[in-house]
């Protein structure tokens, strides 16, 4: 025992000495001692070296011979210490131990016959006629030891200097605690700032997880869980709480007590945060910071839950559409758009109460969950507020814009159980409420549910039409008024369903608009109609018959329709002035640049431009300025208009002045009766069309109408 109460352990040998039967014998009185002395060296696990008063080795053991490899021979005859020993500071070092003794061992490092250099302590003894011995321990091993205990030492203390986690080491026997640097650091302290003591840990975890933190700690310690695993808050210098995560594992001794409890701490705050994080992007909208798609289906899921163990439970569902956003976001920029975007979503917000749920689940789709309401005539207060904060114009870079929006209302119902279900009723109300003319509310009823189904399934009927070629031409004949004859077909589309039959254009072009089938279908009546009058060109060539193809907005929009066109009349060879394309008063209004460019390139290939329906729109004077009309189809409803008494239709009578004095010739459609062709005549209208004249006719119709006009 050391003073300092620390211990030393020390192996002791006791070799027998053995006489030559090889059993062991007490020496004899008398006995030379320095043969005794040689007898025991010979069996220590030594290396023992004998000199004489000159400093000759004149003897050693076997162990020197063994360690180093020398023969004795060669370390008695020649200089052993030049041989071990080839550093001569060295020799002369050993020389003077050898003849002054000093306390103790000497490190000295050997040099064995093969080279090898071992570490070995030194011990010298001096008899007093002058000869004397060297006694030599080999440390090598134990010098390797120490050297890995002490990188094993290094290496754990840079690994927990190094690593992001903090360690700790728990004496279950004392409660002293081991907590590394980094520990400490990640809760906001220095090495010095914290003890050594379990509850120098237990008592800054939070109040509401400190129980879970020590159940699960004495589980482990008891084997009743495999490991320690453990999240939880843990309060920082600065007093606010952190995630942590406390890993470890528990030594026993050869009886399986538990003495021993060691582990990690990580700091899980970023983590926690960042997954905060996630979890918000993924439930809300990242332009309005409303609730998205995903959380709100979850709200009404809520919502539906509470309905069903509450019979007295409401709430209301509001689906929010902007009318015309796409003119906005075509004309002033999405960027633009974007802020009236996020305005919208702030004045909705400031509309509803606290508890109840905004979201943006598209691009101009609002939606509002009215939780818990009183009454669902609630909701529709909320639609008219909604109108109300609207019509306060929306600012964006010092322009007023004016928005509208069409809502669809859906109400809590006992047949319903699904989220999806309520959210696709308030949409199809919502388009109702556009079919209306939007800038108002809608309830969702049933009915809605039918129509919107057939229109499902009309429009995948739409669809396979296309491909299956499905549709036809039907021709109204246009007259002369001059002189009765034929002046040429407007091509009207018809569509043979398959199990509805002829289906008039009124049931399906305005789905092929928002559908985008259009395109295709206008294309091919382009190239229908173009083929038809080649083939009546071809026949009856002594008449020069026109056709008239109807353009929609959608198809002036597309930016290759003017080389659709000019393909078809090269194709044919059709002369462009024979192709009339008729466009209504609303097209173009989203666009008018885009329309006009596309409209100017098809005039000057010498195509004839028709104003179809004129005066039943609101931009009537200034289409006739901006774009380069050559004809005016006066609307039916203004020929209904026409008296059968001799009194002057002045609405009719207007229309015709102004397209004379614009030198354009009109076309007026919808006449019915003589009374009408009569008045129509007298005003100085071009052409007429009607069932006064003709229904729309087959294409074999025309072509019998065609050969019954120039038959001789």
């Amino acid at each position: 025992m050391e003073q300092d109460d620390s211990s030393l352990f020390f192996q002791f040998r006791w070799p027998m000495v053995n006489g030559q039967t090889g059993h062991g014998f007490d020496f004899p009185l008398g006995t030379d001692p320095y043969d005794l002395l040689r007898d025991v060296c010979a069996r220590l696990p030594l290396l023992i070296l004998f000199y004489d008063n000159e400093g000759q080795i004149h003897s050693l053991n076997q162990e020197v011979m063994t360690q180093l490899g020398w023969d004795t021979g060669d370390l008695i005859s020649g200089d052993f210490l030049s041989q071990c020993f080839p550093d001569p500071e060295t020799q002369r070092q050993m020389r003077y131990w050898m003849i002054h003794p000093p306390n103790g061992w000497q490190e000295v490092p050997v040099h064995g016959a093969d080279g090898q250099v071992l570490e070995m302590i030194w011990a010298f003894v001096r008899f007093p006629n002058g000869a004397g011995l060297i006694c030599g321990y080999n440390v090598t091993d134990v010098k390797l030891t120490q050297a890995a205990l002490l990188e094993t030492s290094d290496r754990y203390t840079l690994l927990t200097r190094s690593i992001n986690d903090g360690i700790w080491d728990w004496n279950l026997t004392t409660n002293e605690t081991f907590y590394s640097s980094r520990w400490k650091n990640i809760l906001g302290y220095q090495d010095d700032e914290i003890g050594n003591h379990i509850d120098d840990w237990f008592k800054r975890i939070h109040p509401q997880d400190v129980e879970r933190v020590k159940l699960n700690l004495m589980l482990h310690i008891r084997g009743q869980i495999p490991h320690f695993h453990q999240e939880f808050r843990i309060q920082h210098r600065n007093g606010a709480y952190r995630w942590a995560l406390a890993r470890g594992l528990v030594l026993r001794d050869a009886y399986g007590n538990a003495r021993r409890m060691a582990g990690s701490l990580t700091d899980l705050t970023e983590h926690r945060l960042a997954e905060a994080q996630l979890l918000y992007d993924a439930l809300h909208d990242s332009l309005t910071g409303l609730a998205n798609r995903t959380l709100l289906l979850d709200r009404i899921e809520q919502a539906t839950r509470h309905a069903r163990r509450r019979s007295d439970y409401k709430f209301v569902i509001l689906f929010i559409d902007i009318d015309r956003f796409k003119v906005i976001n075509d004309s002033l920029g999405h960027s633009c758009g974007d802020l009236i975007l996020i305005e919208l979503a702030n004045r909705l917000t400031r509309i509803v109460r606290a508890d109840d749920t905004v979201a943006r689940i598209g691009g101009d789709e609002f939606v509002i969950l009215l939780d818990d309401i009183s009454d669902n005539n609630d909701a529709l207060g909320v639609c008219d507020r909604i109108h109300s904060e609207l019509n306060k114009p929306f600012v964006v870079n010092d322009q007023p814009i004016a928005l509208r929006v069409s809502i669809g209302v859906a109400t809590r119902s006992a047949h319903i159980e699904k989220a999806e279900n309520y959210l696709r009723n308030a949409d199809i109300a919502m388009y109702r409420a556009k079919l209306a003319g939007g800038n108002r509310y809608q309830v969702f009823s049933e009915d809605m549910h039918l129509m919107a189904r057939d229109r499902l399934s009309l429009e995948i009927g739409l669809r396979q039409a296309v491909e299956r070629d499905e549709f036809t031409l039907f021709y109204q004949p246009i007259y002369r008024l001059r002189d009765n004859s034929l002046y040429g077909f407007e091509a009207l589309i018809r569509w043979q369903h398959p199990t509805q039959g002829l289906l008039l254009p009124d049931r399906f072009i305005s789905l092929a608009e928002e559908t985008g089938l259009i395109l295709s279908i206008g294309d091919w009546v382009i190239w229908r109609a173009c083929r038809d009058l080649q083939y009546w060109h071809e026949q009856f060539p002594q008449c020069q018959l026109s056709v008239n193809v109807n353009l929609s907005n959608r198809q002036l929009m597309y930016p290759a329709l003017a080389e659709q066109v000019l393909a078809a009349l090269e194709q044919t060879q059709i002369p462009p002035h024979c192709l009339h394309l008729e466009i209504t008063e609303s097209v173009g209004i989203d666009q008018p640049d885009q329309v006009r460019e596309t409209l100017c390139k098809l005039k000057a290939q010498g195509i004839k431009l028709s104003l179809d329906d004129f005066g039943t729109g609101y931009s009537s004077l200034s289409y006739l300025t901006h774009l380069p009309i050559d004809i005016l189809k006066i609307d039916r409803s203004f020929v209904k208009l026409i008296p059968e008494t001799d009194q002057r239709p002045l609405m009719i009578d207007a229309i015709v002045s102004l397209a004379k004095g614009l030198a354009l010739e009109v076309v007026a459609e919808g006449v019915e009766h003589p009374y009408q062709v009569t008045r129509l005549r007298e005003l100085g209208c071009d052409y007429v069309q009607g069932y006064y004249f003709s229904r729309p006719l087959t294409t074999e119709e025309v072509v019998a109408l065609l050969a019954q006009s120039h038959t001789p």
